[in-house]
């Protein structure tokens, strides 16, 4: 099992404690290929930006950053200050680092076994069975990105690069 994986799930089952499936996939989703599934025209990724900044209420309270593995990290929008870091510099790494990882479905894969593991020592609030029912539909669909759960959305507020 992958020692840095294994933790970073480990400290989202305890900080997120009502993920599902689908959140915990993405979390993998993201370590493994980044961000770059979100880049199609970096302008346009601005635009979002700064629209998604704009409706995220600050929180100080909140770590700026989240370690998600692999050398990636979550930067959150509502602990930034965007005075401090302008928006369009951080954009701009979001678009570097989108290019620069790429990612394999062969090693997303074994990530996956990672989760499936730990869903079977009941590290996360949902089952293995749960679990199973979801990578299996997943995988039938190519494993595409997926977006956080309405659950997960409603109790965490994701707001991040």
């Amino acid at each position: 099992m992958s020692a840095e994986l294994e933790a970073i799930l480990r400290a989202h089952a305890v900080r997120y404690p009502l993920m599902e499936p689908t959140d915990a996939v993405k979390l993998i989703f993201q370590n493994e290929f980044g961000g770059g599934h979100l880049i199609t025209d970096p302008a346009a990724t601005l635009r979002y930006l700064q629209r998604e900044y704009s409706a995220t209420p600050r929180d100080p309270a909140l770590p700026l950053t989240e370690d998600i593995g692999n050398g990636i990290v979550r930067v959150q929008l509502a602990a930034l200050d965007a005075n401090a870091f302008p928006l369009e510099r951080l954009n701009e790494l979001f678009v570097r680092s989108a290019e620069e990882h790429k990612g394999e479905t062969a090693c997303f894969v074994q990530k996956l076994k990672v989760l499936q593991a730990l869903t079977e020592q009941g590290v996360f609030a949902f089952s293995p069975g749960e679990l199973w029912d979801y990578l299996a539909r997943y995988r039938d669909a190519g494993y595409p990105p997926v977006s956080h759960s309405a659950r997960y959305r409603g109790a965490y507020r994701p707001a991040y690069r």
